[in-house]
């Protein structure tokens, strides 16, 4: 009976430790004929036992495939040293040899797109984020390089301090779900106190202490450094950090920070923000762009910040203000944008920018107009403007001043114009002898709707609601600079309108304080303005809150309310995560870490299914 052979390649791949000390070595691939997988595993190893007995802790476990016809095969019992320089590429996903691809003109930039090209941390496996943190800390993208470090030390069954450590952050998965800067400092106190013989269970032990100790009482290390190895860019440059620099000194500063810093700066473009105390309406949809990586401007400006040496020792204040006083959409070129960080981001006190700098980071970026007519006239360089003399320019001045006068004094009569068409008494438009006046205090005889406002703004005005107090009200009443009796009248007017208008509102009291109180934080001379403003307000105000219709009973049996899913997928899951994490007895003493842990199992379950779909 004879048996059938088959045909099977092997490939020994070098160790990274091996190529340190050996740098000549190179992977050894062979195609044997066997019966099964397995005896062809021990065949191979032992021909490289026989063969290169001196390098045999140096070489990973043998990679075995079976060939096909669309395969590359080595030759038959014979190690092939440069059978990956000419002939195949190693195929990680696959396990197997691909054929090299043809070579052309754009070969070498096609190697250089494909070295440069980076790896988001968070879709790779437990295993693999382990062994990324253990690495290069708590970065958010690896090259394929550093892919390339990850799978070795994966594979390194030799151990060593890193490889337990890896194997430690992996088994104590709380510590894959904390935030960058809490990922920092563990892993500084854990190398601090863990031996160097220390093996993962002991390891695992220790960040086990450091996570279930409460925030404010986590051991620290005595070392002040923000890593232990130097970050780069990936041409090789060191990103820099360590150094005193603006932010707080509790604060550590690394990558996942700046990405942060660098979306605040394209948030707050047009908004002022004081930068040593950013307030949760840029620093929460600011994480999120971070983290998200869909906006263009984002992704634009990070890839060239990412890509400048030392941008680790710049402060807050340098990297905020280099953002706002860029060019309009200069993030569309990439080579001037570079060129513009290269020539602008200067400076030399990190710990104390000059005040200039911190001003332009603070204040709002001035808005110009980009849009010009057909029929507009070239603009004048200033140096080629013609002199004029002093006369003649007063001249000019005066004329330009009493045009600007008349057209406020047009937009004054424009606006008392509409405010007597809505009903409310304008001095000199409106007739006091009118039956619909008060006599003694010229106001409107209101009827029962206008009355019904009118007593729920005076209650405003008078500090009697939830929205505002009797001192509060008082300063904006006399931020106004109207009287309460006006006022009241006046916002009523304006409140009546908004409800009877070309589109009637459905207004109820609640809304009527609640624009009363809007009216007067945002107050406005001007009837249209005051108008448009509560419009807009009632319109923001009902996209957050959203009246429930009343419910209908239709007897014997009622309809069950279908549930109105408001929540994305991705949000329920992480709602149910804080759930669960906030129930568990475990997490007690880690509530500072729950939110960035419901976070991470969140994107696992998606991650996961994702990964299911595929197969």
């Amino acid at each position: 009976m004879s048996v059938e052979l088959k045909v099977f390649g092997g490939a020994c791949f070098p160790k990274d430790k091996a190529l340190k000390k050996t740098p000549d070595l190179k992977p050894l691939v062979i195609a044997i004929k066997s019966t099964t997988k397995a005896i062809a595993e021990a065949v191979i190893f032992g021909k490289l036992a026989g063969e290169h007995p001196e390098h045999l802790d140096d070489y990973f476990k043998v990679k075995i495939w079976e060939h096909r016809e669309e395969l590359p095969c080595p030759e038959f019992d014979v190690f092939t040293p440069d059978f990956f320089d000419t002939i195949a590429v190693w195929n990680e996903n696959a396990g197997e040899p691909a054929l090299k691809p043809e070579t052309d003109g754009n070969t070498q930039q096609d190697n250089e797109n494909i070295q440069v090209e980076l790896k988001a941390v968070a879709r790779l496996d437990q295993a693999s984020r382990a062994a990324c943190l253990a690495l290069f800390g708590p970065v958010t993208e690896i090259t394929a390089a550093q892919y390339g470090q990850v799978i070795d030390l994966i594979n390194d069954d030799a151990g060593g301090c890193i490889r337990e450590l890896a194997e430690a952050l992996a088994k104590e998965s709380r510590s894959l779900a904390l935030a960058p800067e809490r990922q920092e400092q563990m892993l500084e106190w854990v190398r601090e106190n863990a031996k160097e013989s220390a093996q993962w269970p002991d390891i695992k032990k220790l960040i086990a202490r450091w996570i279930d100790a409460p925030a404010d009482k986590r051991p620290q290390a005595a070392s002040t450094s923000t890593s232990t190895s130097i970050k780069r860019t990936d041409t090789g440059s060191t990103l820099g950090g360590g150094n005193k620099t603006d932010r707080s000194p509790d604060m550590v500063h690394n990558l996942a920070t700046l990405r942060i810093e660098t979306a605040i700066g394209i948030l707050s473009m047009y908004e002022e923000i004081d930068i040593y105390a950013i307030p949760n309406k840029f620093m929460t949809p600011a994480k999120a762009m971070a983290e998200a990586e869909q906006d263009t401007r984002f992704t634009a400006w990070w890839k060239q910040l990412r890509g400048t040496p030392g941008i680790l020792d710049y402060s807050r204040a340098a990297i905020i203000a280099l953002i706002k006083s860029a060019p309009e959409d200069i993030w569309l070129n990439p080579i001037k944008l570079r060129e513009y960080i290269n020539r602008e981001l200067v400076e030399s006190n990190h710990a104390s920018p000059d005040q200039k700098t911190i001003d332009i980071a603070c204040s709002p970026k001035t808005r110009h107009a980009t849009k010009s007519s057909e029929n507009d006239s070239p603009v004048q360089n200033k140096d080629d403007l013609p002199a004029v003399c002093p006369g003649r320019s007063a001249q000019l001045d005066k004329e330009l001043g009493d045009a600007f006068s008349q057209k406020q004094q047009i937009d004054e009569q424009a606006g008392r114009a509409l405010a007597a068409g809505r009903g409310e008494f304008v001095p000199g438009i409106s007739d006091p002898a009118d039956p619909k006046w008060v006599a003694e205090g010229v106001e409107p005889a209101l009827n029962e709707r206008e009355i019904a406002i009118k007593a729920l703004v005076e209650a405003v005005l008078d500090g009697k609601t939830s929205f505002i107090d009797e001192k509060e009200a008082q300063q904006l009443i006399t931020g106004t600079g109207q009287n309460s009796s006006h006022l009241s009248l006046m916002i009523t007017m304006d409140i009546f309108a908004l409800e009877n208008g070309g589109e009637p509102e459905i207004i109820d009291d609640y809304d009527v304080q609640y624009l009363a109180w809007s009216a007067l934080e945002e107050w406005s001379d001007n009837p249209e303005t005051r108008l448009d403003n509560l419009t807009r307000i009632l319109n923001e105000y009902r996209q957050v809150v959203v009246n429930k219709p009343e419910a209908v009973i239709i007897p014997p049996a009622a309809t069950p309310e279908l549930p109105v899913h408001a929540l994305t997928y991705h949000q329920q899951l992480t709602i149910a995560a804080l759930q669960g994490l906030c129930a568990n007895p475990a997490h007690a003493t880690s509530f500072d870490d729950i939110p960035d842990m419901a976070v991470q199992l969140a994107a696992g379950v998606i991650r996961l299914q994702e990964v299911q779909c595929e197969r």
